[in-house]
């Protein structure tokens, strides 16, 4: 069971029925603050998995430490910003993602992800149907190139 690093709550995992997507991208997510967190030890993907690895770089030796603890590996966390790139070439606003540089996990906080979607008005009543879009969200930017600001 993987608790979520902001508030200790317990985190809906990729083995939850109905979310194929979490499974795909080795999604968690906290139903309390709605931060993500995405493994690659844990997705069944190879587009994923390949894509969190590469990722997983930008962390390994740079980043400042962040105040987490990652939530597979208990390994302190590291903070980078990221921008990346849509596809008609413009970019997101920066997003600050913390990394785990020994076990490739990834934090994703929720007004992080609401920057580019808004949270559904009852998205504390409904923590699965949140956590489905921000999966999806997540799903479009591992896609997107990307740059470290």
């Amino acid at each position: 069971m993987m608790r979520c690093p902001r508030d200790e709550t317990e985190m809906i995992g990729p083995d939850s029925p109905g979310l194929s997507l979490f499974s795909e991208n080795g999604m968690h997510n906290c139903g309390k603050c709605h931060g993500m967190l995405l493994s690659s030890e844990a997705a069944s993907s190879s587009v994923s998995r390949e894509h969190l690895e590469k990722m997983h770089g930008l962390f390994e030796r740079e980043g400042e430490g962040a105040s987490l603890d990652c939530p597979a590996c208990e390994a302190e966390m590291r903070a980078r910003t990221i921008v990346f790139t849509r596809p008609d070439g413009t970019e997101t606003g920066a997003m600050e993602i913390d990394g785990c540089p020994s076990c490739s996990s990834f934090w994703f906080d929720a007004g992080e992800l609401q920057k580019l979607a808004p949270p559904f008005e009852n998205a504390d009543e409904e923590p699965e149907r949140e956590a489905k879009a921000l999966g999806i969200l997540i799903q479009m930017l591992l896609l997107l190139p990307y740059r470290v600001s």
